[in-house]
């Protein structure tokens, strides 16, 4: 089977997803306290967990819109939009952020490789925005009626290149210099971060143009 998705396409996803990762929130913050209490490897090992529930999610927007498509019509085009809009709206409420800075007790746990892959599958499982988000934005990103084998593989190596590179650097920051690395240098990096989404959602409502 061929590729169905554009390069266009598979960059925007990329940035998308490494953008998402890396901006400092929960997941951040125990991958982080994770590789600073016991090292690397467990930063790592939370980090797979990380991914392998957010691989789950996207097996299931993948494919649980694929089911609802035929009945959106044209709707389709109103849901683009509004993720392109969503998008925009992330941008700006990350740019105009200027308090990162939130406390967080780091819990202690069996300093044990299975334990820090579990407390990554828990963490992620436990964030129901994700799957929205998923749900909204990959129909928003790309034709899902065309999907194949090939396609799915490169979303999932896609998936993992992204937000497991991500989240692997942090841990290795955290490995090396402690948390307060990440903390204090947050406020740049979601003025950043803001200026890459904005970029994803203007990619998105250009496809939008080119193909009416």
């Amino acid at each position: 089977m061929e590729l169905t998705l554009t390069l266009p396409t598979l960059l925007a996803l990329f940035i998308s997803l490494a953008v998402l990762a890396a901006i400092p929130g929960i997941s951040v913050l125990v991958v982080s306290s994770r590789a600073a209490a016991y090292g690397f490897t467990h930063g790592v090992a939370t980090t797979f967990g990380i991914v392998l529930v957010d691989i789950l999610f996207i097996s299931i927007a993948l494919y649980g819109m694929t089911l609802l498509l035929p009945w959106l019509g044209k709707w389709a085009v109103l849901i683009r939009l509004l993720a392109a809009v969503y998008l925009f709206w992330l941008a700006w409420r990350l740019w105009c952020f200027s308090d990162p800075k939130k406390p967080f007790s780091d819990i202690e746990y069996s300093a044990s490789l299975s334990s820090s892959f579990l407390l990554g599958v828990v963490v992620t499982l436990a964030d129901h925005k994700a799957i929205l988000f998923y749900m909204g934005f990959f129909p928003a990103l790309m034709d899902l009626s065309l999907l194949t084998l090939n396609d799915t593989v490169v979303i999932f190596l896609l998936t993992f290149l992204a937000v497991g590179g991500v989240k692997m650097s942090y841990a290795y920051l955290s490995a090396k210099s402690a948390k307060s690395f990440i903390i204090n240098r947050a406020s740049q990096f979601n003025k950043f971060a803001a200026i890459l989404i904005s970029l994803v959602a203007l990619i998105m409502l250009l496809s939008l143009w080119w193909n009416l």
